[in-house]
């Protein structure tokens, strides 16, 4: 009976970390919005395309509309994600995936987002989540990064342009 249990809890255990259900989660999802073409005065089709389609849309005072859109955070594809869990699946031989697949699952999280449209369909108002903002060291890295590669265009020396014609053959 005892070496039944045992077997049943050892044979759980390896479909468990065989499925490699980590990876699998990291590598699908649905995309992040990109809160860069969400800003006032966006067309409402270029909103729709990032939010998808209103889960909640009512009319407004003076021809404004407020439509309600809702959405899943984090939880994009991400193979660099998933070669991580395989990874760290290898390293751990298998131990590690539970702990993981717990990670995948709690990870992802529901926003909610109410946009107001005026007449002429543009954004006039956003209400509720938005993304953090950058943080100054990523700034300051993207600039010195973007001065990094001016300077090497400055120091590369330009190649001369062949003055006298080729002569004939």
């Amino acid at each position: 009976m005892a070496v039944r249990i045992v077997t049943t809890i050892c044979g759980l255990y390896a479909l468990l970390i065989l499925s490699g259900c980590s990876i699998a989660m990291a590598l699908s999802g649905q995309k992040e919005p990109n809160f860069d073409y969400i800003t006032v005065g966006a067309p409402r089709n270029q909103v729709e395309a990032e939010f998808g389609q209103p889960t909640a849309a009512h009319e407004l005072n003076e021809g404004k509309k407020e439509a309600t859109y809702e959405y899943e955070m984090a939880n994009s594809p991400n193979s660099g994600r998933a070669w991580v869990n395989f990874y760290t699946d290898l390293a751990t031989l298998g131990l590690a995936e539970p702990i993981l697949t717990v990670i995948e699952l709690i990870q992802p999280h529901d926003e909610e987002t109410r946009i107001v449209y005026g007449p002429d369909g543009r954004v006039l108002e956003i209400h509720g989540y938005a993304p953090p903002p950058i943080s100054k060291v990523v700034i300051d890295a993207e600039d010195s990064q973007d001065k990094y590669i001016e300077r090497r265009r400055k120091s590369q020396p330009v190649p001369k342009e062949q003055t006298t014609p080729p002569s004939p053959q």
